[in-house]
């Protein structure tokens, strides 16, 4: 049916081409002849509307030839867009697969240049080390040219001392020598004089054998001079230290006044600690020369082998003295826990401080014989004849300044001379006994 109408739509177009041009050349006479025949005028009028037509079609004709070559240019064009367009899709697939290898390039070569980053930090630190070692290298030639120069400096020093030495082995030799000889002239005189000394070694022992007898009796006098009149000081003799010698204990050392007193307790400088057990107030301690307690024990046996009186010297941080004496003073046995058996009478200046502590058993810290609720020698810090506690404490702590701390311990105290201020502590005391017949 399309190509019917295709062939029908040719043909008219001939038609029209040939009637068209036919027109055209019939119009073109008849315009000419206007003026001269009206038949043609006529003619013109008749056939014009038909010619205007066949004009049209003409005219739409080529209108239809060039849509017909527009179609045809978009058929081509479109063919041409499909053929772009599969090309297109191609390139797509292309251009991805590139980009994906584009990608890996770029990822690729970032590593790579992470790793030539890498390798130029490494080629740095390695400058730098190089650098480093090159600068340690050139400060350890320096200093191995200094040792060098010291080494060289040592070898001039030690030529010089070997040959220092080589002239003191000379010299050495030399004296060597001479000792040699003057060892043979010694020889020689020594000879000599074992030949003149027979006579005089006799002489010699003889003399050696005056001087023992003397030594000897001079030992006996010194002997018979440090020993007291049976256990007690002598009665006249220099102050100093005496030995002792006593039934049932061993000979021990006291200090004897020239007046036949014998110290039994001493305090000075502090320097022993009176804050003693049970044992060491019993058999004594510290030094006889300086600060010390003769000894429960000794005074028990001295005292119950004869009456004795009893010396108390006192002295303060001013320097002031006073004393106590009693007339009768005996100490019992540990079994009565050496008890301050008897003082007798009391005479003297610094007033009766010991009275309070008769017939009271003697106390230290680790042995509580007091009648106080608490230990008393704890308190006190020494050993005493406490009852509850003390009017007296002469083994208590030593204050240098001479006042008790204000929450430290007491210290030395005879309450009837510094009414009864027990922060006051004295700094010189002694304790002495000697027999009641002196």
């Amino acid at each position: 049916m399309k190509s019917s109408v295709l062939i029908l739509f040719l043909s008219y177009c001939l038609l029209e081409e040939s009637t068209f041009s036919v027109a055209r050349d019939f119009q073109q006479e008849t315009e000419n002849q206007d003026s001269e025949d009206q038949c043609n005028s006529y003619c013109y009028l008749t056939f014009k509307p038909f010619l205007d037509h066949l004009v049209e079609l003409k005219q739409a004709a080529n209108t239809s030839d060039e849509l017909k070559e527009k179609i045809n240019t978009l058929v081509l064009s479109n063919k041409d867009l499909h053929i772009q367009l599969s090309n297109a899709e191609g390139l797509d697939r292309i251009i991805n697969f590139k980009d994906e290898r584009i990608e890996e390039t770029s990822k690729l070569l970032k590593d790579k240049d992470d790793k030539i980053k890498n390798q130029l930090d490494l080629l740095r630190n390695k400058e730098e080390t190089i650098s480093n070692l090159q600068r340690e290298l050139a400060i350890a030639k320096i200093q191995i040219e200094n040792k060098n120069n010291l080494i060289h400096i040592n070898e001039d020093q030690l030529k010089d001392k070997s040959e220092q030495i080589k002239n003191k082995e000379k010299r050495i030799q030399l004296k060597e020598q001479q000792i040699k000889e003057k060892d043979e002239n010694i020889n020689i005189k020594i000879t000599q004089i074992n030949d003149q000394s027979a006579d005089n070694m006799k002489q010699i022992d003889e003399l050696t054998n005056q001087v023992k007898s003397l030594s000897e009796k001079l030992t006996e006098k010194t002997e018979l001079l440090l020993k007291g009149s049976r256990m007690d000081c002598p009665r006249e003799g220099p102050t100093g230290i005496y030995n002792i010698k006593m039934g049932g204990i061993n000979a021990f050392e006291v200090p004897c006044s020239s007046s036949g007193w014998m110290i039994i307790q001493r305090r000075m400088d502090g320097s022993k600690d009176f804050n003693r057990n049970w044992v060491d107030y019993k058999n004594g301690f510290g030094d006889v020369k300086r600060e010390f307690f003769i000894g429960l024990e000794k005074l028990h046996q001295m005292t119950e082998a004869q009456p004795y009186e009893l010396y108390i010297h006192l002295r303060d941080i001013n320097g002031t003295s006073r004393y106590a004496k009693y007339d009768n003073f005996k100490v019992g046995s540990e079994m009565e826990g050496y008890e301050l058996t008897t003082i007798g009478n009391y005479s003297g200046t610094a007033g009766d401080s010991l009275k309070y502590h008769e017939k009271s058993k003697f106390s230290t810290h680790d042995r509580d014989n007091d009648s106080h609720r608490e230990n008393c020698a704890r308190l006190n810090n020494g050993g005493w004849w406490y009852k509850s506690c003390a009017h007296s404490s002469l083994n208590g702590k030593y204050y240098k300044n001479g006042k008790k701390e204000a929450q430290g311990k007491y210290g030395i105290f005879w309450g009837t001379w510094k009414e009864y201020d027990y922060t006051i502590s004295l700094t010189y005391i002694e304790m002495m006994i000697r027999p009641k017949n002196i």
